[in-house]
């Protein structure tokens, strides 16, 4: 959700008050408006308003705020979110749900046992100072302190390491 990917990085959200957004982030962290324009308008003002005069808290404290509230959640196993839906969605619909649920589970078993963990290639690590994306951002045919001279260069390397 964009939302979510947006106050993980730190930024205010403007959201409108429909469907489950409301639930997703803490009020703190989103300014909900009406589905209309205006209203979107008024909500990015306010906003602009709040970092014009410094009232806005520095992103890195909602990054933190958001990666800890999301390295706090629990996954339940599975009898506890069938008995969640069961409760919670009533008689008729919590057993449909419960249905495709167990169904789901056991699609993605049958996937594991046809593609195990171990057949999945480990994406390369393209990471710190040295790392294959700093070095693939620079334009073509520069030379760089990475000794690299070209994205060419950098690609063909990334091809041999793997």
């Amino acid at each position: 959700m964009a939302i979510v990917e947006g106050a993980s990085c730190g930024l205010q959200v403007v959201s409108t008050r429909v469907g489950g957004i409301p639930e997703v982030l803490p009020e703190d962290l989103i300014i909900l408006c009406e589905p209309t324009v205006k209203s979107l308008c008024e909500g990015l003002e306010m906003v602009i308003v709040k970092h014009r005069t410094g009232s806005l808290p520095p992103p890195a404290a909602i990054h933190n705020r958001v990666y800890d509230r999301v390295a706090k959640e629990v996954v339940l196993p599975m009898d506890e979110r069938l008995n969640r839906l069961m409760s919670r969605c009533g008689p008729v619909a919590g057993c449909i749900f419960s249905l495709f649920a167990v169904l789901d589970f056991l699609l993605l078993v049958f996937l594991r046992w046809l593609v195990p963990d171990s057949n999945i290639d480990i994406a390369v690590d393209a990471t710190g100072v040295r790392g294959a994306w700093r070095r693939m951002s620079t334009p073509p045919n520069t030379c760089t302190n990475t000794g690299y001279d070209s994205n060419y260069d950098v690609a063909r390397d990334l091809n041999h390491t793997q």
